[in-house]
């Protein structure tokens, strides 16, 4: 692994704490926004706050999120990193809300850990560098928004698949805002502050602030014990499918084996009975 990777994956990392930290605190005073204009008078500001609080941790993630996909050449490699939040909002609820360990959560962290280091390890650089394909982008994002319609109508229609739908939905965008961003690099030749004069790191900004909305929706109906994991693992599979198509690359079947062990490890960790979410 040489070191422009490295700080790469340091940095996915970082984002990849706040976003799921950040949610974790949203989750925790999300009622308070059913206060309507209340909520900014005692006793209900310091919640508000708190949420905040949670909204500016994911929104400075995509800061995070920029720098890593700078020095990765796979949008699917720093999504693959949101599993290493959830261990962090883990450590979060053991330190700051008190919540107990156990040999389960240990064993899912360790999972996902030990996935995202074969991920990052067998990592190829592509010789000829990335180049995208904006009419499969185009094509792969309507179909999305159709099935993403189809699963509005499903989480309406039946209440016990109301969190299921739209933590798909808010995951995928969260992965669809990574392409986006790595797409505006690409155009932008690598250049931070370049890529602002680009169309596509605006369109990453509106998937992600379509992302936090549909989480808060997510949050008033359903419980975080399904949420989370479907938000997280989306997140991570669907950069794989959009990645695909519109850069044409795919992974190394060891980082697939990884990418396996972390949604593996997400899904063990966030329906823990103990997990640190809430409910």
């Amino acid at each position: 692994m040489n070191e422009l990777l490295a700080l790469g994956l340091a940095m996915g990392i970082t984002a990849s704490v706040l976003l799921s930290v950040g949610k974790g605190v949203q989750k925790m005073k999300v009622n308070v926004l059913k206060q309507g204009k209340k909520m900014f008078k005692p006793p209900h500001r310091r919640d508000f706050v708190i949420w905040a609080l949670g909204v500016l941790m994911t929104a400075s993630a995509s800061v995070f999120y920029s720098v890593s996909l700078k020095f990765t050449d796979k949008s699917s490699i720093v999504s693959s990193l949101s599993g290493i939040g959830l261990v962090g909002l883990l450590i979060f609820a053991w330190l700051v809300l008190k919540e107990k360990v156990g040999a389960r959560e240990v064993f899912s962290s360790a999972m996902i850990i030990v996935g995202t280091g074969l991920i990052g390890y067998f990592n190829k650089a592509l010789l000829s560098g990335q180049k995208y394909d904006l009419t499969k982008f185009i094509y792969v994002s309507v179909f999305l928004l159709a099935v993403f319609g189809g699963l509005v109508l499903l989480g309406f229609k039946y209440k016990k698949f109301y969190g299921f739908a739209f933590g798909v939905i808010a995951g995928s965008l969260i992965g669809i805002a990574m392409i986006l961003g790595d797409m505006a690099l690409v155009k932008s030749q690598g250049d931070l502050l370049r890529q602002f004069n680009t169309p596509y790191v605006y369109l990453a900004l509106l998937s992600s602030a379509g992302a936090l909305t549909l989480t808060q929706v997510a949050f008033f109906k359903a419980t975080a014990v399904v949420v989370v994991p479907t938000i997280n693992s989306f997140t991570i599979l669907a950069p794989l499918l959009v990645e695909y198509f519109t850069f044409g690359v795919m992974l190394a079947f060891p980082q697939y084996l990884g990418v396996a062990m972390v949604l593996a490890g997400v899904i063990i960790l966030t329906t823990s009975p103990k997990q640190a979410f809430g409910s």
